[in-house]
């Protein structure tokens, strides 16, 4: 039942292998880098907009201690 038209039919050729492999890969490593940037970035937002600190301390396991220790102490 062909009204006249000509339909194209296109045939994708499959990835190579090794590329294949290269995107799974990509894929899999996107989303943990995403994280990662996602939350240096939102320290350094916390610590250095908010709470006006220095932006080089904002990785230093010092800062963070004091922190910690500043939650956590007791009355």
């Amino acid at each position: 039942m062909s009204n006249g038209k000509q339909t194209k039919t296109t045939k994708k050729r499959p990835l190579p292998k090794g590329w294949r492999i290269a995107l799974r890969i990509c894929r899999s490593l996107i989303f943990p880098l995403l994280l990662i940037i996602g939350l240096y970035a939102g320290l350094r937002i916390g610590y250095v907009r908010f709470g006006g600190g220095d932006p080089s301390d904002v990785l230093q396991w010092e800062t963070w201690k004091h922190m910690l220790d500043l939650v956590f102490a007791e009355n």
